[in-house]
């Protein structure tokens, strides 16, 4: 059974479903006064709620089977003994929370907690500072990503990438998660280039393209209806793309999906087209810099200016996690990388994303966890 977020709700106001270790625990809302949460891509939902004036991250299932509690101390078991200055582990709250089917019935689940850290993006962090020549906190961050680095190499659990990092008010980075893809020297090549003002140096890679991230120039380009049609423009509404599409998206990165009358394709901010729009659909992947792309009803992958990745195509693809896409080949799945390559076997009937470094398979009926090399999680 799939319960909804309304249900979720009720579960933890209810005074017979409320979570009982954290006292007090209030959702924590947008701005347009939605619960927050977030699919952690294992049948599991994250929940952001504040408990006695901290704010923590909630792991629920969203189907309460034998798998869901294996899942989630599975998780809990790979983070113990993180807890620490870096980062905090998850905690299993045994049968914390009441769950309501549809008939009326109840029963009690396990649930995840951790205490949620609290800063700045790192990269929106780095932007500010360049922008106020504050050196000083720089090097603060600077100091601490090193120690960081040093702490998660000696953990051995996965690599370090940019979108896992925040900053605290006290110069501290801290680490969100684990990334089955090691970015530490490419973090340490954005922190120089943070300190030199935000100039890339010489013989470094861009930086726009190879993480979606970049600290120099305003690159405001804005998308606006002309007619029936969709056109970019600068801030003062001068276009900088002449080309009227049938339908456009905002420029993520270096990059913006649009289509015509034939098809789907990517553009650059010069108006190249990077993809001609030929295509089903295109899905374009800032961070990764690869863009999913659709024909005949098979899917494949392309880089950044266009060039084919994959060798085959695929009857379906996921979002890119962790370095990793979730793929299917006729009745079996598998996962590819950002380079197109086929890194985990097709052989499971069920899989999901990976997340946390780890991704859960079923094969012949038995559901398990796998880690980036495919190879078996044992609880």
């Amino acid at each position: 059974m799939i319960l909804t977020i309304s249900q979720y709700i009720e579960a933890f106001t209810s005074p017979d479903g409320r979570i009982r270790t954290l006292e007090r625990l209030y959702p924590v809302y947008d701005g347009v006064e939605e619960p927050l949460f977030a699919m952690s891509g294992h049948g599991l939902v994250d929940f952001e709620v504040m408990a006695r004036g901290e704010r923590y991250t909630l792991r629920c299932p969203l189907m309460w089977d034998g798998d869901a509690a294996r899942r989630l101390r599975a998780f809990a078991e790979k983070d113990r003994g993180l807890e620490g200055r870096f980062y905090t582990e998850w905690r299993v709250l045994g049968a914390e929370v009441v769950l309501f089917g549809d008939d009326g019935s109840a029963f009690k689940v396990d649930v995840l907690a951790r205490l949620s850290p609290v800063g700045e993006p790192l990269v929106d962090f780095l932007e500010k500072a360049v922008q106020r020549g504050d050196t000083d906190a720089l090097e603060v961050v600077g100091r601490s990503f090193e120690e960081l680095a040093a702490w998660a190499d000696r953990m051995g659990r996965g690599g370090v990438a940019p979108h896992r990092l925040i900053v605290g008010s006290d110069g501290n980075v801290r680490l969100t998660g684990f990334s089955a893809d090691d970015r530490t020297e490419r973090i340490r090549e954005m922190l120089q280039e943070a300190a030199d003002g935000g100039q890339k140096r010489s013989g470094s890679p861009d930086e726009t393209e190879a993480t979606g991230y970049g600290f120099g120039g305003d690159g405001k380009i804005r998308l606006v209806k002309d007619g029936g049609g969709w056109m970019y423009v600068d801030r003062l509404g001068h276009a900088v793309i002449d080309a009227v599409w049938t339908r456009a998206e905002p420029f993520r990165g270096e990059r913006a999906e649009v289509e015509t009358q034939s098809g789907k394709g990517l553009i650059d901010t010069k108006g190249r087209r990077v993809l001609p729009p030929v295509y089903e659909e295109v899905v374009w992947d800032d961070y990764w810099g690869v863009a999913a792309v659709m024909t005949d009803g098979r899917w494949s992958l392309a880089d950044s200016e266009g060039k084919d990745l994959t060798t085959g195509t695929y009857d379906w693809l996921g979002e890119c996690s962790e370095g990793f896409f979730l793929a299917q080949k006729g009745d079996k799945c598998g996962f590819i990388d950002t380079a197109g390559r086929e890194i985990i076997e097709f052989v499971y009937d069920d899989a999901s994303s990976f997340s946390e470094g780890c991704a859960l398979v079923c094969s012949d009926g038995e559901s398990f966890l796998i880690d980036a090399r495919g190879q078996r999680i044992n609880p």
